[in-house]
């Protein structure tokens, strides 16, 4: 395809930028002075032609108001034939005289046929009209209106076939003076062109470099961004299964220490493989080898599900779980979400007590998710709520304080957040914002449970 295209649109393909628009510019310029010089040497060509008819108007006119004349009275017919036998004058090849109305009713030289009537000619013209024909020889058609001495009417015309070889040569040497000025506009004004052009084209090209650099600069800090984030997502993760193994380690050491059932430490090894799974997967999701989506329903009554299967939650704890209509979330953030959902539920049930409800809502709005854990227990220490998400912060036996700090900064990870609503003796209530925008194509979903 690129072979067809003529040499030169080949060799513009492979110039820089700045050069082809620079050439681009140049020949607009060229042809804009092209076209202004053309009308421009008509207009000069036709105002020579005028100056010479008129010249010959005056010596016409001249003639026809002499005193001496005896046509300078009233008889137009005499007027006009003594203004046309015009003195010898060099050049004049032709002269005929035609009336007011323009019929040709005397020839004095040349070829007795009627010239041909100008076409802006009219009885009221007053003024020469001119003509050049340039072929076979060149040649001056000149019309001039006659009028008698005093007098503003038109009594007739003469028409006069000059030499226009005078002219012809005048004609090329404006020719040759216009074309010298037009090269000299021409190159004074492209020189002038092309060097702002080149100087704003480099000026461009070194802010488009520079544009590039801090471009790859900014993208390779996100990539460090983005893995710094990647990474504090696992350690956050990785975290949260140390302070998830702490209790049934604790109690497979007790078993084994004691003696005890080796059942208890059955289930004490099948919760940790369970937890591990859980962050093996979450690992994954991470690094993302795998892509679904959840409710916000799935989310809690998992979160539940997971909540009452722990050693530490009493049987007699009642649930409440509500949400609203709201777009699914991805499994990335669906499982960090579960995480968190799962710590705050854990610590709520181990400060219940007896037929103590605990209640998980979820509410979609303003692009984000917000799920909210409530508890009807004695509240959090007032000492405590300062540091509440500061890490070796707890109010339980042998606890890390490690729970709330690592599911704040799973939250934080997700762009969302996590904080303390209210501490109140019968109501503790926690807040998780996590961001997830309603698809405009995606269909709403309502789901609104009450888990016995």
């Amino acid at each position: 395809m690129a072979s067809d295209l003529p040499l030169s649109a080949r060799l513009l393909r492979r110039l820089p930028p700045g050069v082809a628009a620079v050439f681009g510019a140049l020949a607009l310029l060229g042809i804009a002075m092209a076209a202004v010089r053309i009308p421009f040497r008509n207009q000069l060509r036709q105002q020579l032609a005028v100056r010479d008819a008129r010249v010959l108007a005056a010596l016409i006119q001249q003639e026809l108001e002499d005193p001496e004349n005896p046509a300078a009275g009233d008889d137009p017919l005499a007027a006009i034939i003594a203004a046309s036998i015009v003195p010898d004058l060099p050049g004049v090849e032709s002269v005929q005289a035609y009336s007011p109305e323009g019929r040709l009713f005397a020839t004095f030289l040349g070829d007795t046929n009627a010239a041909p009537l100008p076409r802006d000619f009219s009885e009221s013209s007053t003024q020469p009209m001119v003509a050049f024909r340039p072929k076979p020889q060149p040649r001056l058609d000149v019309w001039i209106p006659l009028r008698t001495s005093g007098s503003a009417e038109v009594v007739g015309f003469t028409f006069l076939t000059l030499d226009g070889q005078d002219l012809a040569e005048e004609y090329a040497r404006l020719d040759a003076t216009l074309l010298r000025q037009v090269w000299i506009a021409f190159v004074l004004i492209g020189a002038t062109l092309a060097f702002i052009l080149l100087r704003a084209f480099r000026s461009l090209d070194r802010a488009n470099r520079l544009l590039a650099d801090r471009s790859s600069r900014l993208e390779q800090a996100n990539r460090e961004l983005s893995l710094a984030a990647r990474t504090s997502a696992i350690g956050a993760v990785a975290s949260h299964l140390v302070h998830g193994l702490r209790n049934p380690l604790a109690a497979l050491q007790s078993v084994v220490a004691n003696g005890g059932d080796s059942g208890d430490a059955a289930d004490s090894a099948r919760r940790m493989r369970s937890m591990i799974d859980d962050v093996v997967r979450v690992l994954r999701d991470e690094q993302g080898l795998a892509g679904f989506e959840i409710s916000a329903t799935e989310l809690i009554e998992e979160s539940v599900r997971r909540i009452r299967n722990h050693p530490s939650c009493p049987p007699s704890t009642r649930w409440e779980t509500t949400t609203t209509q709201g777009p699914l979330l991805d499994n990335r953030n669906a499982n960090l979400t579960l995480l968190i959902l799962e710590n705050l539920g854990t610590n709520a049930s181990q400060v219940l007590e007896k037929d103590g409800c605990i209640r998980i809502r979820g509410h979609h709005h303003d692009n984000h998710w917000e799920f909210a854990v409530e508890d009807d227990g004695p509240g959090l220490p007032s000492d405590l709520i300062p540091r509440l998400f500061m890490p070796i912060s707890s109010t339980k036996p042998g606890g890390s304080g490690l729970g709330l700090a690592i599911s704040r900064q799973l939250a934080r990870h997700m762009g969302g957040d996590l904080d303390l609503v209210s501490s109140v003796p019968g109501c503790t209530r926690f807040r998780l914002r996590v961001p997830c925008p309603e698809p405009a194509s995606r269909p709403q979903v309502v789901h609104g449970i009450a888990a016995p």
